[in-house]
């Protein structure tokens, strides 16, 4: 477990972005419940929780967290933290593309927890998954004092997640149990770019509409319907940076109408479809 000064914690505080990493260190004496809302990135994503006390939800699995812990979701998985207030939140986080390190891991090995598992699974990680210590050294060092951040971030990022991804494959064979709201999130994953309705879900599932409703609210901490927007805006973003046009993204994506994919997309990335083709150009 990892074990770590609070007053270094204030001390250390800072934030980082470039065009190909971004990371944050952080903490809040009060924390507001109310601003720790569901949200999926484009890319992946390694948490640290340093302080504080909550549970942490990702795709409808829920996580009781432990001072030391490390959370990994990959792209468009879906994740928030239920933060108690009574307990200042520390915490520290970087987002990362998953070909990050592709130049010298052709096969991917480094990222392999990332993009071999399901949604909501294995996304954990403590001490006891770790056969040495020596992860921590490296999570340690990503968010101590340096005079340059972005050398200081990738240097250690790397045999971190080589660690992780041999805990990884340790975990991977175990069982998996699935509730009941996992279950429904996964059946909407599957098919989240077809005109799914809420009646279709609880027909599956033999649920009624506020069942279906409550149930996913508490276990994603969203409605249905801003789940499955959120999801569908992060890849039409992905497929837009990879060259495919806008005007064919939005109904491969799940949207009946360009327009409202125009107005969620603006809303969700701050540019527009054809600014986000533009600068992949």
């Amino acid at each position: 477990m990892l074990l770590l000064n609070p007053v270094i914690l204030m001390k250390d505080f800072f934030k980082y972005r470039d065009a190909q990493i971004s990371a944050h260190y952080a903490r809040d004496i009060n924390p507001d419940p109310s601003e720790f809302k569901m949200h999926t990135h484009e890319r992946c994503e390694l948490y640290g929780f340093l302080g504080g006390k909550g549970i942490y939800k990702i795709e409808g699995t829920k996580y009781i967290l432990q001072k030391g812990d490390i959370l990994i979701m990959k792209p468009a998985e879906s994740h928030y933290i239920e933060v108690d207030k009574a307990y200042p939140y520390t915490r520290f986080v970087i987002n990362f593309p998953a070909d990050i390190f592709e130049s010298i891991d052709k096969s991917g090995v480094i990222v392999s927890a990332y993009t071999q598992r399901g949604n909501g699974q294995f996304n954990l990680y403590r001490s006891t998954d770790f056969k040495n210590s020596s992860y921590e050294f490296y999570f340690r060092n990503m968010f101590a004092h340096s005079e340059n951040r972005r050398l200081q971030l990738i240097s250690n990022l790397m045999p971190l997640l080589n660690e992780i991804s041999a805990a990884f494959r340790e975990k991977r064979d175990e069982s998996v149990s699935e509730s009941d709201e996992y279950k429904i999130i996964s059946y909407i994953n599957r098919n989240l770019f077809k005109q799914i309705t809420l009646d279709d879900i609880c027909r599956e599932f033999f649920i009624s509409k506020p069942q279906l409703c409550r149930s996913f609210k508490a276990a994603t901490g969203s409605t249905v319907w801003n789940y499955i927007t959120a999801k569908r805006l992060v890849t039409a973003k992905h497929m837009i940076q990879s060259g495919q046009s806008p005007t064919k993204v939005f109904s491969e994506c799940g949207f009946s109408d360009y327009s409202s994919f125009y107005r969620a997309y603006i809303k969700k990335h701050g540019v527009s479809p054809a600014q986000t083709h533009q600068s992949e150009r």
